[in-house]
């Protein structure tokens, strides 16, 4: 597969061909439905029927899909819920104008697990913005979190405009507003409630195609991310590229399942 060459670009174009593949041989346990959340039409898949519930959320325009192979192998041990942002994949078009920001996705999600019956407390998974959403999530609902696993995540540790996407995006396009609300949740991110001492894993790609130094300071960036709780630590993954859940889900589900352990969620064996 070939990987993303800059950290926030969307993954519906690079992702395309080798998740066509995974969904011709690895069907979903549960199939695809729509969800009225609000003003919007979301796709949902969920796995498993017993067990923690894991709630997956995709980075920048970037469908369900490119955690499809994370969520069947935990569907053995845990319930695992994945979707669509509205206007990306099979979601219907976002209805709000403006930039996208964490705290309405953080919100729609809170909606969405009410409206699914979702028991807590949660794993929350978070890849790239999906990780930054992620965050938010669990500073405005930590009585609901039991874990969090930030996969490559964006975050406010970052450098000013050294890790920013080189793609040009299409202005008013789903992934230029998310792009747009990235920066400005950024920014506000000090006005938001503090993260909970809930256990924190932070999986961190080391190939991202850039020069070795800002590799090195990408990892010193996601360790930084750690710290937001005292039970936090890294994880780096060696040779992967920025989808770690697409090159080695196996480290994601790695490190959900001892998330779950490390917050005292009991579950089936998993068969690792």
């Amino acid at each position: 597969m070939k990987k993303p060459k800059y950290r926030h670009c969307a993954g519906s174009t690079v992702l395309a061909a080798s998740l066509f593949v995974s969904l011709l041989i690895a069907p979903a346990w549960a199939a695809s439905r729509r969800v009225e959340v609000g003003t919007a039409a979301i796709a949902v898949e969920q796995y498993g029927e017993a067990g923690p519930v894991v709630v997956l959320e995709s980075g920048l325009g970037t469908p369900m899909e490119s955690f499809r192979n994370v969520a069947q192998r935990l569907g053995a041990c845990m319930r695992v819920m994945m979707y669509d942002r509205p206007g990306i994949g099979a979601s219907g078009q976002r209805r709000e104008q403006g930039p996208v920001l964490a705290d309405e996705a953080a919100d729609r999600l809170a909606s969405l697990i009410d409206l699914l019956a979702l028991p807590p407390p949660h794993i929350i998974v978070g890849h790239s913005l999906g990780g930054f959403n992620a965050q938010v999530y669990a500073r405005r609902h930590p009585e609901h979190v039991a874990a969090v696993v930030l996969v490559d995540a964006a975050s406010q540790f970052e450098p000013p405009g050294i890790f920013v996407s080189k793609a040009k995006l299409q202005p008013g396009s789903i992934d230029a507003l998310e792009e747009q609300g990235l920066q400005l949740g950024i920014a506000a991110i000090d006005s938001e409630p503090p993260f909970p001492p809930v256990p924190l894993t932070v999986l961190a790609a080391t190939d991202h195609a850039m020069p070795v130094e800002m590799e090195k300071l990408w990892v010193e960036t996601q360790a930084k991310i750690a710290t937001l709780s005292p039970k936090g630590h890294l994880t780096i993954v060696e040779g992967s590229g920025h989808y770690i859940q697409v090159d080695e889900p196996e480290a994601v589900v790695t490190a959900i399942i001892a998330a779950a352990d490390a917050a005292g969620l009991a579950h089936k064996d998993c068969g690792l």
